[in-house]
C-alpha cells in the first residue's frame, strides 16, 4: 500500500526562513489538563507530548494557552513571562524527539463567561489584540516554530466571526468582512510582534452548526481575508462548544460537530475543508474522525487538504505515523470516537485519558517489560477486552499463556457493543485486540468453559479471571411467567422471536436507549417505551453522544418515561408508581426487555489461592464498568504479574 503522499515534506511560511514539516500529519491541539494549578507546564505534560513526537508526527500544536489571566483548573497560560521557561523546555523536548512544534493561543470569551463581541468597547478590543501579540512574542521566545490563533468553536475570535454572537454595526460587525476584522487585526498584530519568518496558523470553523451562526458561505468570505492578512496555514474545524449561561450560543448538539462521536462517518468534515482550500493558495489542514491511513492519504491525493490534523487518534495511538511509515498500519489502535477523553477533560475536569490507550496521560508510568520464565503457565479465563489485553501483555513477557473463552468467538460484550446503530467503530478495537493476540502467539481455546476445579487440576502459576459480566435479572420485580420477556443482550445477539406490537424497556441507561434505537431501525418494534427510575434517560452516556442519541429517539417517537418505580410486570403491562408523588403508573406491553445493568460473573477463587495459585480479577469480573477500565486493568495485569 502506497502511503508516500503522507510523508511528503511541506514548507510553511512566507519569509526567508520557512519551517519544513517532515510529513503531512499534524497533531491537533487538545486540552489535557496536565498543567499545574498555576497554568504552567509539568513534567507529566512534557512526557505526554514527547511520546507523541517520538511517534513520527510531522508537527505538534500544543494545546490552547490563555492570553488573559483567569481562574481555571490545570489549563496552560501564556499571559505572563513566567510561563516562558517551562514552555521552552516543552518545545525543546518535542523538537529533540523529531517534530516541529507550534502553540495555540486563545481568549475564551463567551464560553468562559467573559464579555462577548456585542458589549466590548473599541478600547477593550485593542487591549485584547495587544494580549494576542504579547502572547505570540512569548511563544517565539520559548522556541516554538510558530503560533496558532484559535478562531473556532465559540471562543472570542470565533464569536466575532459569527453573525449569531456578533451583532455590532460598527467596523467590527454588520457583514462578514467586518466581522472578520478582529481576526485580521489579530493576525497583523501578531505578525508585527514576531516578524515575517514566524508562521501563523489560523484555526477557523467552516460552519458553527447553530441557527443564525457562521455558515460555510460566511467562512468562504473569511478565509481569503485571513490569507491576505498574512496567515500561513488555515486549519478547518466546525461546531461550537457549550456556552453555560446561554445554550442557544453553544450546546451539546453544536459540540457534537466539534468533537464528533462515532456515529459520524470517518473524515466527515473533509468536504467543507476542500471548499475552503479551493479559495486560497496557502496550505489548508483538515481534521474530524480521521483514524484510517487510507482516508488520510486519499484526502491529500484528491487535493482536498494539504495537511491532516490528527486529534483523538494521536491520543489513542501516538505511533500512528511511525506505524504507517514502517508498513505496520494493521497494528494501529484506532480511535473509536467514544469521547471518553472529552468527558474526562471538559465534564469531569480531570486529566486527559483514553478508553483504548491505557497509558494516555500516564506516559511517565514505568512500562518496562519484565521477562518471565517460559515454564510459568498462566490461564486467562475470558476472551473479552480485559482478557485479551492481559493475554497479550503476559505473552510478550514470556509467560506461557492459555486463553479460554466459553463462546465460539472472542470479544465478549465488545461484540454486542458494536451492534447498535452508529456503534460499528467499536469493532475496530475488537479487530485490533484479536490481531495483536494472534501476533503475540497467545494460545486461544474457544468453546471452552473453565471452572475453579479445572484450574486446580491444571495447576497454573497464575490465573487471570476476566469472565466479564452478565445482565442483571430483577429478582425484586415480579414478572408474570407468560410475559414475553428478554434480556437486552439477547435482542442484540438475535436470540429473540416476535416482539409484538408494544415493547417496553425496563431501565433507562445508555444500553436501554441504544436498544430502542436498534429495534426501531431494524423494524423490530415501532411502539417503544423506556422507563427509568432516575430523572434522566441515558445519564450514564457521554453528554455529546447522549444528546444525539436522545434526539434520534425523539425523532423515532420513542416514549421516554423517567421517575418510574417498577412494582411488577403482569396482565400485559408494566405497573409502578411515580418516584416523586407516589401516583400509580401503568404502561401496556406485549414484550418487556430487561436492561437494568450488569453484574459480575461469579468465579470462586478461594481454593485456588489456598493452593498457591496467583489470582487476579480484572474488567467486569472485578466490577462492571466500561471499555477504559477493562483496557487499563488488562494492561496492568499483563505488565505487573510478579514471576517470582
Amino acid at each position: 500500500m502506497d502511503f508516500s503522499p503522507l510523508f511528503e515534506p511541506l514548507a510553511i511560511g512566507r519569509g526567508d526562513r520557512k519551517i519544513i514539516l517532515k510529513n503531512r500529519m499534524v497533531m491537533a491541539p487538545m486540552i489535557t489538563r496536565l498543567a499545574n494549578g498555576q497554568g504552567e507546564v509539568t513534567p507529566r505534560m512534557v512526557d505526554y507530548y514527547a511520546e507523541r513526537a517520538k511517534g513520527g508526527i510531522g508537527a505538534i500544536i500544543v494545546e490552547a494557552m490563555d492570553i488573559e489571566e483567569r481562574a481555571v483548573f490545570n489549563l496552560l497560560g501564556i499571559y505572563h513571562d513566567r510561563f516562558i521557561n517551562e514552555l521552552e523546555n516543552l518545545a525543546a523536548t518535542i523538537k529533540e524527539k523529531g517534530a516541529s512544534v507550534f502553540a495555540q493561543i486563545y481568549h475564551i470569551g463567551l464560553r468562559g463567561g467573559f464579555p462577548g463581541p456585542n458589549v466590548l468597547t473599541i478600547a477593550k478590543i485593542q487591549q485584547t489584540l495587544e494580549l494576542f501579540s504579547r502572547a505570540a512574542e512569548r511563544v517565539k521566545k520559548a522556541g516554538f516554530d510558530g503560533v496558532m490563533i484559535h478562531g473556532a468553536h465559540g471562543y472570542l475570535v470565533s464569536s466575532f466571526l459569527s453573525p449569531l454572537t456578533n451583532q455590532r454595526e460598527d467596523q467590527y460587525g454588520g457583514n462578514q468582512e467586518r466581522r472578520t476584522r478582529v481576526a485580521v487585526e489579530a493576525v497583523k498584530a501578531i505578525r508585527q510582534a514576531v516578524g515575517k519568518d514566524f508562521p501563523i496558523i489560523f484555526r477557523m470553523n467552516a460552519t458553527d452548526f447553530l441557527p443564525g451562526g457562521l455558515t460555510l458561505e460566511d467562512a468562504k468570505v473569511t478565509a481569503p481575508l485571513l490569507e491576505s492578512a498574512g496567515v500561513d496555514v488555515i486549519s478547518v474545524g466546525s461546531g461550537i462548544g457549550i456556552v453555560p449561561h446561554d445554550p442557544t450560543l453553544g450546546n451539546d448538539q453544536s459540540s457534537s460537530y466539534m468533537v464528533m462521536p462515532m456515529y459520524f462517518p470517518r473524515g466527515w468534515r473533509v468536504e467543507m475543508g476542500a471548499e475552503i482550500k479551493n479559495l486560497v493558495k496557502i496550505p489548508v489542514s483538515i481534521s474530524g474522525r480521521i483514524n484510517d491511513p487510507l482516508i488520510a492519504r486519499d484526502i491529500l491525493v484528491q487535493k482536498k487538504a494539504d495537511l491532516i490534523d490528527l486529534g483523538r487518534q494521536m491520543l489513542a495511538d501516538p505511533y500512528f505515523p511511525r506505524k504507517i511509515a514502517e508498513g505496520k498500519a494493521e497494528d494501529i489502535c484506532r480511535c473509536i470516537a467514544c469521547n471518553y477523553c472529552h468527558g474526562k477533560r471538559f465534564r469531569a475536569l480531570k486529566q486527559i485519558r483514553c478508553a483504548v490507550n491505557p497509558l494516555a496521560g500516564r506516559e511517565s508510568e514505568p512500562r518496562e517489560i519484565r521477562p518471565a520464565p517460559a515454564t510459568h503457565r498462566v490461564m486467562v479465563v475470558g476472551g473479552g477486552i480485559a482478557g485479551l489485553q492481559a493475554a497479550i501483555g503476559l505473552t510478550k513477557r514470556g509467560f506461557r499463556v492459555s486463553l479460554f473463552e466459553k463462546e465460539a468467538r472472542l470479544g465478549g460484550q465488545l461484540e454486542l457493543a458494536a451492534l447498535p446503530p452508529g456503534k460499528g467503530e467499536i469493532r475496530s478495537l475488537l479487530e485490533f485486540l484479536i490481531r495483536q493476540t494472534e501476533k503475540a502467539g497467545v494460545e486461544v481455546n474457544l468453546n471452552s468453559e473453565v471452572t475453579p476445579e479445572l484450574v486446580l487440576a491444571e495447576r497454573p502459576f497464575a490465573v487471570i479471571i476476566a469472565t466479564g459480566g452478565r445482565p442483571i435479572y430483577p429478582k425484586s420485580i415480579p414478572i408474570e411467567k407468560n410475559m414475553n420477556c428478554f434480556p437486552a443482550w439477547d435482542i442484540l445477539s438475535g436470540d429473540t422471536k416476535s416482539l409484538g406490537a408494544k415493547t417496553v424497556i425496563l431501565g433507562g441507561g445508555f444500553v436501554a436507549a441504544e436498544i430502542a434505537a436498534f429495534l426501531w431501525e431494524k423494524g423490530m418494534a415501532k411502539d417503544l417505551a423506556i422507563i427509568e427510575m432516575r430523572e434522566e434517560i441515558a445519564s450514564d452516556l457521554e453528554p455529546i453522544s447522549r444528546q444525539n442519541l436522545l434526539k434520534k429517539l425523539q425523532d423515532y417517537g420513542v416514549k421516554m418515561v423517567p421517575n418510574f418505580l417498577i412494582r411488577q410486570v403482569a396482565g400485559g403491562a408494566v405497573i409502578g408508581e411515580d418516584v416523586g408523588n407516589g401516583r400509580g403508573k401503568r404502561i401496556e406491553a406485549d414484550t418487556v426487555i430487561i436492561a437494568l445493568g450488569t453484574e459480575s460473573v461469579d468465579f470462586p477463587a478461594g481454593d485456588l489461592k489456598k493452593a498457591g495459585i496467583k489470582v487476579a480479577f480484572i474488567g467486569d469480573a472485578r466490577e462492571p464498568r466500561g471499555i477504559a477500565e477493562a483496557m487499563r486493568e488488562g494492561y496492568i495485569a499483563g505488565l505487573s504479574l510478579d514471576p517470582s
